[in-house]
């Protein structure tokens, strides 16, 4: 290979590189306003849920219904939360801890916190282009 041709190919991966890490920026940035966004929902299902729970009082009349609707909408907002930190630790290249909830690189093979074990790596297959 000549000279030219490794510059080239070094060219290509700094590019190929910087595009993927700009895509990762992208991506995370829309994530934390998915996250914002999740937030204000749940603060405002929580008010409406506050003030449902206030006039059950004050009436003496029971809504189960309506009250058991506000919380499984509150608890898929917190699902879908939960699938934005995983996608978050995926693009930040980190797992979170089962003992102790700390978050550390996935290179780690234990929690520098706590020193449970983390979970094994699953093995990547090698591509069909490997040869």
């Amino acid at each position: 290979m000549s000279f030219l041709d490794d510059v080239i190919t070094t060219g290509k991966n700094v590019v190929s590189t910087a595009g993927t890490k700009g895509k990762d920026a992208v991506n995370f940035s829309k994530l934390k306003i998915r996250v914002s966004q999740l937030n204000g929902e749940v603060k405002t299902k929580f008010e409406k849920l506050g003030e449902m729970i206030y006039e059950m009082a004050k009436s003496g009349e029971k809504n189960n219904e309506a009250f058991d609707e506000m919380v499984s909408e509150i608890d898929a907002i917190y699902d879908e939360l939960a699938d934005i930190d995983k996608q978050v630790d995926e693009l930040r290249n980190v797992v979170t801890c089962t003992k102790c909830g700390a978050k550390t690189s996935k290179e780690n093979a234990y929690c520098p916190k706590c020193g449970e074990k983390l979970p094994e790596k699953p093995v990547e297959e090698a591509s069909e282009t490997e040869e």
